[in-house]
């Protein structure tokens, strides 16, 4: 029989490099600690019961400093914005080509996105956020549309019925979105339906839509649903997503790229 302290040795141990790694796979913690993957999953159903982790589709992530249900403020974002976001910025930027027409959501990383853009001619950009705008207009005969509609300074977003209203009136090649959650097999969530709104208006009337997402947001929950995993054209995220998830969200239908 498997002393108590030895099982209660372990569980600390899966905490502690789970908050070291921001998140680890079942079959990762099962080599680590020489124990089977049925094991692993018992240990993190207690801990999450314990409130020391937050369990995801195939393994789980740390809990530290986080809140799915709060909308953050931009500039902080920024400030905390990682290798890993800029890497995803950089490729979604190359995608782009000269002349296209795109919808541009407010965040972080789309910031990053649109300052990636800053070498292309003649794009046609729609956004709802006052940054994207300046940051492209005026530039390489470049035309920016700004929406109408309740601009939050926080999240430097322009949202609401006007928002949504004249989103609708257009339609463009591709459309980048930032997002809050990715749940297995449900799909992708924001933060708030305003935001929902916004991001499945701008991918349901884009020719192509992309999805730009740290790693840390597969397995966290958001208020308000989005779209579908098979709705988005392309996942880009970072190389710390595990093979076993990059696997899960290609069998829903995702076309998932990693930088």
């Amino acid at each position: 029989m498997i002393k108590k302290e030895f099982v209660e040795e372990r569980r600390v141990g899966i905490v502690q490099h789970i908050n070291n790694k921001r998140r680890a796979s079942v079959s990762e913690l099962a080599e680590k600690f020489d124990v089977t993957e049925v094991t692993i999953r018992r240990d993190l159903i207690l801990l999450e019961d314990q409130k020391q982790l937050i369990r995801t589709h195939g393994g789980a992530m740390s809990n530290l400093d986080r809140s799915v249900w709060q909308i953050t403020n931009l500039s902080s974002r920024l400030e905390n914005s990682t290798e890993e976001k800029r890497r995803i910025a950089t490729y979604v930027a190359s995608l782009v080509k000269d002349g296209e027409s795109i919808f541009i959501d407010s965040g972080s990383t789309t910031l990053l996105v649109a300052q990636g853009l800053l070498n292309r001619h003649r794009l046609m950009i729609v956004t709802n956020s006052p940054s994207i705008a300046q940051t492209l207009a005026g530039i390489n005969e470049n035309k920016v549309i700004i929406t109408g509609g309740e601009f939050e300074k926080t999240t430097d977003s322009i949202k609401g019925s006007t928002c949504e209203s004249n989103l609708q009136q257009y339609r463009t090649d591709r459309a980048i979105i930032g997002i809050s959650g990715i749940i297995i097999p449900d799909g992708y969530f924001a933060a708030e339906p305003e935001e929902g709104a916004i991001k499945r208006i701008m991918t349901e009337n884009a020719n192509y839509s992309i999805c730009v997402s740290d790693s840390t947001k597969l397995g966290t929950t958001a208020f308000a649903f989005v779209q579908n995993l098979r709705s988005i054209d392309l996942l880009v995220t970072d190389i710390n997503l595990s093979e076993e998830e990059k696997k899960s969200l290609q069998n829903y239908g995702s076309n998932v790229v990693t930088v």
